[in-house]
This record gives structure tokens, sequence and C-alpha cells, in this order.
């Protein structure tokens, strides 16, 4: 009899844990996820991103550190609830940095796309990341063409439907500046499910 509650409590355990990417048993509606979605500047192509995995949190804020880059600096994104990092990367004057963290992104093609896209939200939902009081940022931002690049994405829908009123949080990455070229340059579209 000991061994069949016991049983039953590892089992009960293993079900309300916190569940892992990808758990085929539990459908984790529950999962604190954050989307990192990769745009490129110019020509407003899907690129690739990254689903990060946090613990349980209903906020989500962004924080961030900037060096500036006298020769060489570097921004870094945090999840500031929890301390937690989801970008970073370097800026490099008359260079061109790197981004560091995630060290990789899913490509494009490993993106489930659905027939239906998903609306764009209003556009006072969308919100620039202002790492630095001298972010740049143009001064019109076409939210519907960097929009329509993930607008067919399944993880976008399952995003939005799960949290319709969250943020379309967009953080534009220069790796380049002074005689920056914008063709390195990409857009973050980063999203809380």
């Amino acid at each position: 009899m000991k061994n069949i509650i016991l049983t039953l409590l590892i089992s009960f355990g293993i079900l309300f844990s916190c569940c892992k990417n990808n758990d085929p048993v539990i459908p984790c509606s529950s999962k604190n996820e954050v989307a990192l979605l990769k745009v490129d500047y110019l020509t407003n192509t899907f690129e690739g991103g990254k689903e990060l995995i946090f613990s349980a949190n209903p906020d989500f804020t962004i924080s961030s550190t900037y060096q500036p880059p006298l020769d060489f600096g570097a921004v870094q994104l945090f999840y500031e609830e929890l301390n937690e990092l989801i970008f970073n990367g370097t800026i490099v004057w008359m260079g061109l940095g790197t981004r560091s963290y995630p060290a990789t992104l899913d490509s494009e093609s490993d993106f489930t796309t659905i027939n239906t896209i998903t609306q764009k939200p209003n556009d006072s939902l969308f919100k620039n990341v202002m790492y630095d009081n001298y972010a740049f940022y143009p001064d019109t931002i076409n939210y519907s063409d960097i929009w329509n690049s993930i607008n067919n994405l399944e993880l976008v829908s399952n995003y939005m439907n799960s949290n319709p009123g969250g943020k379309v949080n967009l953080f534009l990455y220069t790796p380049s500046v002074g005689y920056g070229n914008p063709v390195d340059w990409d857009w973050y579209i980063i999203l809380k499910n």
C-alpha cells in the first residue's frame, strides 16, 4: 500500500511540476516564455528566432545595460523581474559587433507557419526598447512591414492569443555605428506569452 501511495505522489509531482519545452504529457499553457524574433532592418525579412523559457512570473519588463562604443561597446537586455538575460551583443565603432546571447537562433524554416495571418496589433502596443537615452531608432517606423514578416508564424499567433494586450517590444540592434552600415542591422521583436 505504501508503494502505491508513493507511486501516486511521485506521478502527481511529475504531472504538476514545471513542464519542459516540448513536454508531450502536459500542455504547458502556464509556461513563461519569451520569443525573440529577428527581422532584417532593410528588407523586413524574417531571419529566425529563439524561444526562451523562464520560471513563472506574470510580469514582463525589459531592462538593460549599455556600454557606449567608444571603440567597443555592448548592450544587454534582461527580463527585469527575474534578472535573466534575453539578449547580449557587442557594438563596434567603425567595425562590426556580434550577438553572443542567444548563442544561436532557430532558422526561419524551423518555425511553423499558418495560413491565417495574425492581425497587427494596434500601434500603441508597439514599444521601442530604450537601452539608452540616445538609443537609435528611425523617426518613422513602419510597424506594418515589420509585423508582416512574422504574422504567419504559429508561434506569434499563439503568443498573441495567450497575451492579447501584451507589448510588441522592438529592439533595433546596430552592431556597427559611427559609419555604421544599416545592412548589418536587425530588428528583434520580443514577445511574452
